[in-house]
């Protein structure tokens, strides 16, 4: 007596902790269990004697949970522990492909930064090739070979200089040898009239012409090699830039290396996760096995245990046999109609969440193929004996009625004890009916809090997690791509301000060349002017050398004739002595005379091929220099079309650079959203290490509770036949317990109407707080509705003013233009309007169509974000988020439009 006491004390204990624990579960659904109990007909409460729990359905689905010995604990455990490990290599399956697909977008998108880097590699060649075509067009090699030249010809200007210093210097004595042998024979003979002293002159004048353009020349070459200094400098810097560009290119190599590692070390990352995966489900598969091995095994115990209880049942009841193979027929045939409608309801209703735990392939007619409970240590103890369960029915009742599911449960046995008042002895063998069509109902009331709509919830937040959790691992190596990418968007902007450098040392190349050819056209010029002015005087010389000769030959004519007849009227005086001197000395002097003039023209004529070589010199100096300056012109057209090359270049960089800028807002925007979902993977993580935790924990309590079960099964065996004894006892206190479950049913009928009561006065709060908060939610979306049409109309007015205000500007520059007022414009355009009877704004919009298709487009797009807030509205859960980004869209274009009124005010405020 005092074991089974003891016994049944703890059987109490352990019922009362379960109720607690499934108190939370059942709170929010007695309404559900009230609807389920007027579901029962009368024979099936005939399978569930002294239930401790509720008879539950949903929608004609069975989803009940009722107690069971012991044994039923472990194995639904099993059961519920495999199914999770199930769930858990569906997830990871899940988290595989979402892990693929993240690769195979991360490769496609590696691919497409690849064909960039080719495109951007393709241009910097053909910028390259540009650069060595300028240095080979207008290179170190063609300068030098200028310089070379140059220095030649100023070599030769040098000898002739030196050449013609000479020449005048002899030119110079042979003038004094002549003036002062003129001198001696001026003195011997008449004075004539000064002819050679003009020639003289005009020879000293030539001779200071020819060294005023020797200076010239030396001063032209001067310049020249001034120029060439300038070349020289400015061919340096083109190397400078050369290298500058050729040291970017490295760097940019350099950096695609860079990349190229990152991307395969991001690809064994992967790879790895996915080696650990595949390791992890594996590992998931040995403990299903495992898991799998442990439920046979607490099946063939339990179906030991069953046939000893069976045994010893039937050996007890075996005078009543005879008494009671109606009712147990009864009952069979019950238990398949009940059975054939479960099957029907699973086979109706299949769709179940992942999380829960049911399985449809349990369903078997043995005990020992059911799927089970899922309870704790305590959870199997609640459930009492067939024959101890009317030993102390008062005490149990005691113990259960402090909460209101216990009255109920206790209801629903009293229900089913009252089919069974007639005969005592019918009882047990009743009981171990009901206990075995017991486990038929459990695996739909298993897991009953995951049917609900919390359910659905935790596993969206759990694939959320999952997802957050793989793409964790690429927020890194996402990071490492953006900071490249910034890295290659400063080369790049570099390598562009480089471009601009050099595209403006080029512009100050071209000036200096253009300011070099034009001294060069100048000095052609004045070369030409210069080697007119030789022929003229070359023209003169001849001239004057003609009329010397004609006057050599009339002066010879007129001087001949007189000496002759001068000279017999001296003989005659001198009477002959003198005779031979007087006559030997007139032809003498005419000699000397003509000698002199042919020394003279000899020399004059000297002077003119000397000075018809220089011509010609200085003609082949005017034919190379001509040469040079084709030549230049022709490096100058290449210089321009290579500078336009490079202005295309750099409005393609610049375009480039744009498109990188957005790929760079764009590449923020999804590593900003990755890292959020890396934030609910992590989460999510956490969660499954505490589920998997938890359900080790229960593997543990499981392998405790067989434990205590084979003790407890030992105990009962020695127990037995002491409570056979007992049985007759227990017998006389089943009218004191039938009494007492009368009560109880009273009770829990009122704690019933009460609880239904309560339900109905919170369901109607909730209704009204639900129209209070719909009310609510269209205050604020017609809130909304305004706020962006009032912010619409504010955008589109200050949009109207800077259209006036561009209108004004436009006409006072147009007034400007024609030197006309803007009152006279004004004037005009009403003028204009009156006479076609339309207002100011229409004649502007007609005369302006390129700001009407603006304004029609401007309208479009307004509508277009309205179309946009509307849809966010229309959302189930609209999100702050958007409707804040959509509100600021508009407010930074009234904010720009507002700049740019500002921007045309001051200028107009400025002008008066």
């Amino acid at each position: 007596m005092f074991i089974s006491n003891k016994f049944v004390a703890l059987l109490s204990v352990q019922a009362v902790v379960v109720e607690r624990a499934d108190a939370q579960n059942l709170s929010s659904h007695t309404d559900q269990a009230s609807t389920t109990d007027s579901d029962l007909t009368p024979e099936d409460k005939n399978f569930y004697p002294r239930s401790a729990r509720p008879v539950r359905r949903q929608q004609g689905t069975p989803v009940q949970r009722s107690r069971s010995l012991s044994p039923a604990s472990s194995v639904v455990l099993g059961i519920g522990s495999s199914k999770g490990a199930e769930q858990r290599i569906q997830d990871l399956e899940e988290l595989l492909r979402l892990k693929t697909k993240e690769n195979e977008e991360l490769g496609k998108a590696h691919n497409k930064r690849r064909e960039r880097m080719c495109l951007i590699q393709n241009y910097y060649k053909t910028v390259r090739d540009q650069l060595k075509e300028m240095e080979k067009s207008s290179g170190l090699a063609s300068l030098e070979e200028e310089l070379d030249i140059l220095r030649v010809q100023s070599a030769m200007d040098r000898a002739t200089v030196k050449e013609l210093h000479i020449c005048l210097a002899k030119e110079h004595q042979e003038l004094l040898y002549k003036m002062a042998e003129e001198q001696q024979v001026k003195s011997s003979t008449p004075k004539k009239p000064p002819l050679s002293s003009g020639r003289m002159d005009q020879s000293f004048k030539k001779i200071e012409q020819l060294e005023h353009r020797m200076f010239l020349l030396e001063e032209q070459n001067e310049k020249l090699r001034d120029e060439k200094e300038q070349l020289l400098e400015a061919n340096k810097d083109l190397a400078h830039s050369c290298r500058r560009l050729h040291a970017s290119a490295d760097h940019q190599r350099v950096q695609e290396a860079v990349r190229e590692e990152a991307a395969l070390a991001q690809e064994a990352q992967h790879r790895g996760d996915i080696t650990a995966l595949e390791v992890q489900l594996g590992e998931s598969k040995k403990e299903i096995a495992r898991l799998h091995h442990q439920l046979l095994k607490l099946r063939q115990e339990l179906g030991i245990l069953r046939a000893a209880r069976d045994f010893y049942r039937n050996r007890a009841a075996g005078p009543t046999r005879t008494t009671g193979n109606s009712t147990s027929i009864n009952n069979k045939v019950k238990f398949k109609a009940t059975r054939h409608r479960r099957l029907l309801h699973l086979h109706s209703h299949q769709t179940v969440g992942p999380n829960q735990a049911t399985s449809w392939q349990g369903c078997s007619p043995s005990p020992t193929k059911d799927e089970w409970e899922d309870m704790s240590i305590d959870s199997d103890r609640g459930e009492e004996f067939s024959d101890s369960l009317n030993r102390t029915p008062s005490q149990a009742v005691l113990h259960r009625q402090p909460s209101t599911k216990k009255s109920y449960r206790c209801s629903s046995s009293s229900n089913l004890e009252t089919t069974s008042v007639g005969s005592n002895r019918r009882q047990p063998h009743v009981l171990a009916q009901g206990s075995s069509t017991r486990f038929l109902l459990l695996d739909d009331k298993q897991h009953e809090p995951w049917d609900r709509g919390t359910g659905g919830e935790k596993r969206r937040w759990r694939k959320k997690r999952m997802l957050m959790k793989s793409q964790r691992c690429s927020t890194s190596s996402l990071q490492q791509r953006v900071e490249s990418l910034q890295r290659h968007i400063d080369i790049l902007r570099s390598a562009r301000k480089d471009a601009l450098l050099s595209a403006r040392e080029m512009r100050r190349a071209n000036e200096m060349i253009t300011s070099q050819l034009n001294t060069l056209t100048e000095k052609l010029h004045s070369s030409k002017q210069q080697t007119q002015k030789l022929t003229s005087d070359l023209a003169g010389v001849e001239q004057q050398k003609k009329v010397l000769e004609m006057e050599l030959e009339q002066w010879k004519r007129i001087t001949l004739p007189p000496q002759t007849s001068s000279a017999a009227p001296v003989n005659t005086e001198c009477h002959g002595k003198t005779l031979p001197a007087s006559a030997n000395l007139g032809p003498k002097s005419l000699e000397a005379e003509v000698k002199q003039l042919q020394g003279r023209l000899k020399s004059a004529s000297a002077e003119v091929t000397r000075q018809m070589a220089a011509n010609k010199a200085l003609r082949g100096q005017l034919q190379e220099k001509e040469e040079k300056l084709s030549q230049l012109q022709d490096k100058m057209n290449h210089t321009e079309r290579d500078v336009h090359m490079k202005r295309q270049l750099v409005e393609d960089l610049k375009t480039r650079l744009k498109f990188l800028q957005e790929m760079e807002k764009s590449y923020r925007g999804q590593v900003e959203e990755l890292e959020k979902k890396v934030k609910a993977l992590s989460e999510e993580g956490t969660n499954r290490k505490s589920f998997i935790e938890s359900l080790k924990r229960r593997l543990n309590v499981a392998a405790t509770e067989k434990s205590q079960c084979e003790d407890s099964c030992a105990k009962l065996k020695e127990d037995l036949g002491k409570k056979e004894q007992r049985i007759q006892a227990l017998q006389s206190h089943i009218a004191a317990s039938e009494a007492a479950l009368a009560a109880l049913e009273k009770t829990a009928h009122e704690q019933m109407e009460g609880l239904t009561q309560q339900s109905s006065n919170t369901i109607a709060k909730l209704q009204r707080q639900l129209g209070q908060l719909s009310s609510h939610l269209e205050q604020l979306h017609c809130f909304i509705k305004t706020l962006a049409s009032e912010i619409l109309l504010d955008v589109q007015e200050v949009k109207q003013q800077l259209m006036n205000r561009r209108r004004l500007k436009q006409a006072s520059s147009m007034a400007a233009r024609n030197n006309l007022s803007a009152k006279s414009m004004i004037k005009a355009k009403s003028v204009a309007a009156s006479i076609l009877n339309m207002s100011e704004n229409d004649l502007a919009d007609i005369m302006e169509p390129d700001q009407t298709t603006e304004g029609y487009g401007q309208s479009s797009r307004d509508q277009e974000w309205l179309d946009h807030l509307n849809l966010i509205l229309q959302q189930k859960i609209p999100t702050a988020s958007q409707l804040m980004q959509a509100v600021r869209v508009k407010m930074k274009e009234r904010k720009v439009l507002t700049e740019e009124l500002a921007a045309l005010t001051t200028p107009v405020s400025e002008k008066p």
